[in-house]
């Protein structure tokens, strides 16, 4: 005779602590797994920085200097080393107008082995025409991985599409830092003496070349890039504060000559989500100064909690504690201030 099993069924509270069980070991977990996917993103992110750093020392070694950060309208003096910029080439520069603006990103392209990008349309990207002309405007809105923070959240495209454009313009996350705070008043307000307008420049600087021996303090012991994530759109504090339809400018296309980092320092305290006051521009400001972090329009900005990821001069990547002093970052910023450096 055949033996008949019984089945017993769970009741209804057993299935609750089942579930209640499942429940805990995934909030358990979750913070685990989203730590490893941090790590894997904040190695991909110095990876993307290390690239960047290479991509300058490159640069150099075909043309005798650092690249340019950025082309804006250079001064007279400035006009003979940037002679591929110029719009007529046939016809002498009369102001800075005679140039065409263009940024850092799209100046090193050839560097990073994207140099397909700048001849991806009928006569390839015109560094005699402004980033935004239409002839350039296909190639600038075609992403570039090696620009992007994996960190940083969004498509990396500006959203809406600007006016006069037919596709959005791509976006990057890293930038040169021109210089460090340029308020004499500042440097005495922390004890330091001002260097002055070449000092207080970083590795890179606007509309000119930069020679190696430029670096007072030495490629090792200075800022060259740095990150500044999601400058399309406006954040503090780790929060959204303005959308790029809102913030009021087109700002974060890579290949824009309006993006640089300026190690000027935020004024705190910085509510998160809320547009800062501004930069530190008096001596009352630095004892609230935030150094990193606090506001990703032209300052040290990321998405990896508790640090930003710099290139220095000599091409290494190092992370920077946004607990770092003001004055710490200062000197790490300017080229020539003849002070010892630290990271805190």
């Amino acid at each position: 005779m055949r033996s008949v099993r019984h089945t017993r069924a769970f009741t209804l509270i057993e299935l609750l602590v089942v579930i209640a069980i499942i429940a805990v070991l995934i909030g358990l977990l979750l913070p685990a797994v989203q730590k490893v996917r941090e790590a894997a993103a904040r190695m991909k992110c110095s990876n993307n920085l290390k690239q960047l750093g290479l991509a300058c020392h490159g640069y150099e070694s075909a043309h005798g200097s650092l690249p340019p950060a950025i082309v804006s309208g250079p001064g007279a003096a400035d006009w003979p080393g940037l002679a591929e910029f110029q719009r007529n080439p046939n016809v002498p520069p009369a102001s800075g107008n005679d140039f065409a603006r263009h940024g850092f990103l799209s100046i090193i392209l050839p560097y990073i082995e994207q140099g397909n990008v700048l001849n991806s349309v009928p006569g390839g990207y015109n560094f005699r025409l402004n980033w935004n002309d239409a002839t350039n405007q296909p190639a600038a809105a075609t992403r570039i991985p090696t620009y992007e923070c994996p960190s940083v959240p969004g498509d990396h495209l500006v959203s809406p599409i600007p006016s006069g454009w037919s596709r959005s313009p791509a976006v990057g996350d890293y930038w040169p830092v021109t210089r460090g705070n340029n308020n004499s008043v500042v440097w005495t307000a922390m004890g330091m003496s001002y260097p002055g307008d070449d000092g207080v420049r970083g590795v890179l600087t606007h509309n000119r070349r930069t020679a190696f021996a430029a670096v007072g303090d030495g490629l090792s012991n200075t800022i060259m890039l740095g990150e500044s994530g999601a400058r399309h759109e406006g954040w503090s504090g780790g929060r959204q504060y303005a959308t790029a339809a809102t913030l009021g400018f087109l700002g974060g296309a890579w290949a824009a000559e309006s993006n640089n980092i300026v190690c000027a320092g935020t004024q705190g305290p910085v509510s998160p989500g809320v547009r800062p006051a501004g930069k530190v521009s008096t001596a009352a400001h630095t004892s609230a100064a935030v150094s990193i972090n606090g506001w990703n329009q032209g300052e040290l900005y990321s998405f990896h909690p508790n640090l930003c990821n710099v290139v220095m001069g000599d091409g290494s990547v190092r992370p920077l504690r946004d607990s770092i002093s003001f004055a710490a970052l200062q000197r790490l910023a300017a080229r020539g201030d003849g002070l010892p450096t630290n990271l805190d």
